[in-house]
């Protein structure tokens, strides 16, 4: 078991604007947004669903590591996956170069469901100092080109299925 807890509710679709507290309608455009709260660290990571006018008033959150469009679901209407690839490998890119440990974490499971997805290739790994680093390339990399370092947290089967569900809430939690 982990001895740092990483169990977040990311949130899910709230219906109104997390700016104006207006309802988002059916049909309309909103903004989602993980945003990262350093308030709370029993819950470093929060899903904030937003109307363009709220997303783009200045009452914008600070934090922001990621933000996609979607449109509000009709009620009733099939849930369906709203990020794209193209998303996935910029909050990847986004949380490069961050040792905090939750997001050290949430990159390592996005990046192997990236590698799964074949947007990814693992190239090899290295160990300095016990820890273990994966070495990887987006697909279409140019050769000769350097692939990104990510750092390989250790999770046991635990924290592995923790993170794993967040990273579920981000992709399936549209509403």
């Amino acid at each position: 078991m982990s001895r740092i807890s990483t169990s977040w509710d990311i949130g899910r679709f709230t219906g109104q604007c997390a700016a104006t507290g207006e309802p988002l309608s059916p049909g309309k455009q909103q903004v989602v947004a993980l945003v990262e709260r350093e308030d709370d660290p029993s819950a470093p990571l929060v899903r904030m669903d937003f109307s363009e006018a709220g997303w783009n008033s200045p009452a914008r959150p600070k934090g922001v590591i990621a933000f996609w469009k979607a449109t509000v679901p009709e009620p009733g209407e099939k849930k369906r996956g709203f990020v794209d690839d193209q998303t996935l490998l910029d909050l990847f890119e986004r949380l490069g170069g961050d040792d905090r440990i939750h997001r050290v974490r949430f990159r390592f499971v996005l990046m192997l469901l990236l590698v799964r997805k074949k947007l990814l290739r693992v190239t090899g790994t290295s160990s300095e100092g016990g820890v273990e680093t994966w070495h990887v390339l987006p697909k279409g990399a140019v050769e000769g080109e350097s692939p990104l370092a990510v750092t390989n947290p250790k999770l046991d089967e635990a924290a592995m299925k923790e993170v794993t569900d967040q990273l579920g809430e981000v992709l399936d939690g549209a509403w």
